[in-house]
């Protein structure tokens, strides 16, 4: 899917050419289109770390998991700062639960608790 050269790793003009590709013709659905292209970009953001670490295959697939972990974590902070400053704007459970693709129900439980 991704064309990979092997010292600079996946080329982003050819990444962003097929992403927008997939998303013009409408192969992705609507809702999934903003989350594709961020796992596009994570993709390629996590391969360029990789190359930086080493040249190993194998040590590099690992590093882009590592990498991945680490962003996936930090996504977590960002994501429950950001449901606190909602509710501290007097944003509704309900509203929250929506921007989360969740039940206010869901999202008053994941992050009271």
């Amino acid at each position: 899917m991704l064309e990979h050269d092997e010292q600079q790793g996946v080329t982003a003009p050819r990444a962003a050419w097929e992403l927008g590709a997939a998303l013009a013709d409408h192969s992705v659905p609507v809702d999934d289109r903003d989350g594709v292209a961020v796992a596009q970009f994570l993709r390629m953001a996590a391969d360029a770390w990789a190359a930086t670490k080493t040249e190993e295959s194998i040590d590099r697939a690992l590093e882009r998991v590592r990498f991945l972990r680490l962003l996936e974590r930090g996504a977590g902070v960002a994501r429950r700062d950001a449901v606190g400053d909602a509710r501290g704007s007097e944003a509704s459970w309900a509203r929250v639960g929506w921007s989360l693709n969740t039940s206010r129900q869901s999202a008053y439980e994941r992050f009271t608790g």
